[in-house]
């Protein structure tokens, strides 16, 4: 029997590394790069729209270009994962994002704005969501699904508390300038995480991934060039279908504080309206997850993409008594969504190239992520109201529920060996 596998059985269950330590060490830096990034930003919005002067489809556009930036270049930075290890690129997206919260304390045109959001772009290239499901990816086989839903959780809790930490900041500061400045602290208490917890492969702790001595397990998958990647019919349905639920999430979440303060909600009672968004989201990742093992990928997707469309209906009506309902729902939905799309990919393609896969998936999900804020902006200044573009989202969410139907996954080949050749 290959010592690697007689390694990762001495350490069952929690005792393995993959555990206590990746996925921790993943959850607390997604946790800070896109808590910061994708909802703490939020609260600098009526802030924002003052100080320069403008509307909310120009406000928003800025979401659009970091978000758009993220999709474009994370496409290099899985080929730089694959290639030169995931802790270099995790190191630079943190430099940056550092770099882009000081500028964004300084910005004074839109120019600037969107100058600093492509940086913030950037950063969440190499310090965001891919490299993390890479990272995990390598080191779990078997618990995959569990493993992915519990770094996940990271995503839910930053998005669940860093606006209500920068509304208070802004409130307790002489200037939002000056919240903004403590914010290009965070990303750099993360450069000893990378450094010091995350490990490339676990072959080279002498240990196999997670469930490697189950002769059911996939060890690798094949290596696959873009262009493999782009042949491969799956890769459209998933990539469709996260497009189309990324841009959901985000047309939601990045307009929620200015769109509970429409209804008549006070900043503080906004900024806490993403507490049980994310935190129900937290929640589905994790159940989603631990059910994804259970009861297979798709049933239990489809079941969360069914909740997040619920949610999203009870959204369009714009009564303000089910606010809270329709985003407990909708952010549950989401969770799930979330952590099976990233599971799901893995299951398709193996671990080996995934660096690539999530890459190229990343150009989609992050490009509908993009959109979504800054269409449904663009529909609320032309309607002045918000039922246009939460009804697009609706919609969008449904087409995800048909791309999931027809989705399949074939088996992937046992690969010889745990780690690519240097």
């Amino acid at each position: 029997m290959p010592e690697a596998v007689m390694a990762s059985r001495a350490q069952r269950g929690w005792k393995f590394y993959g555990w206590w330590g990746i996925v921790l060490a993943t959850l607390v830096f997604i946790c800070v790069t896109n808590g910061l990034t994708i909802a703490g930003i939020q609260a600098f919005d009526p802030h924002i729209i003052a100080a320069l002067g403008i509307e909310r489809a120009p406000l928003k556009l800025g979401d659009a270009i970091q978000l758009g930036t993220a999709a474009v270049f994370t496409v290099l930075t899985g080929w730089a994962a694959d290639r030169f290890g995931v802790r270099p690129v995790m190191t630079i997206g943190v430099l940056l994002l550092s770099a882009a919260f000081y500028g964004f304390a300084h910005v004074d045109t839109v120019a600037h704005l969107y100058l600093v959001r492509f940086v913030m772009g950037l950063g969440l290239a190499g310090a965001g969501l891919a490299v993390c499901v890479v990272i995990v990816s390598r080191w779990f086989i078997s618990s995959r699904g569990l493993a992915l839903g519990l770094m996940l959780v990271g995503t839910s809790l930053g998005s669940a508390i860093m606006p209500s930490i920068f509304t208070a900041l802004i409130e307790s500061t002489e200037h939002w300038r000056q919240a903004a400045a403590y914010a290009a602290i965070a990303p750099l208490l993360l450069l000893p995480i990378a450094w010091l917890a995350i490990k490339e492969w676990p072959a080279r702790l002498g240990l196999a991934p997670y469930g490697a001595g189950n002769a059911h397990a996939t060890l690798g998958g094949p290596s696959l060039s873009y262009g493999d990647i782009l042949r491969r019919r799956q890769f459209w349905l998933i990539g469709a279908a996260a497009f189309a639920t990324f841009y959901s999430i985000l047309a939601i979440s990045n307009n929620l504080f200015l769109h509970s303060q429409d209804l008549g909600f006070s900043a503080t009672e906004s900024a806490a309206l993403f507490a049980p968004l994310f935190i129900m989201g937290l929640i589905g990742k994790v159940v989603s997850g631990a059910l994804s093992d259970i009861f297979g990928r798709k049933r239990i997707w489809i079941v969360f993409l069914i909740l997040m469309l619920a949610g999203g209906l009870m959204l369009v009506t714009l009564h303000k008594s089910l606010v809270m309902v329709a985003i407990t729902l909708f952010g549950f939905g989401w969770g799930g969504n979330y952590s099976l799309l990233q599971a799901i990919a893995a299951d398709a393609f193996g671990s080996r190239s995934l660096g690539r896969v999530m890459g190229a998936l990343t150009v989609l999900d992050a490009g509908g992520g993009a959109l979504g804020p800054w269409v449904t902006s663009l529909l609320y200044d032309h309607y002045h109201s918000y039922a246009p573009g939460f009804t697009l989202a609706c919609a969008l969410v449904t087409t995800a529920i048909l791309l999931a139907l027809i989705l399949r996954i074939e088996p992937q080949p046992r690969a010889a060996a745990l780690e690519p050749a240097a």
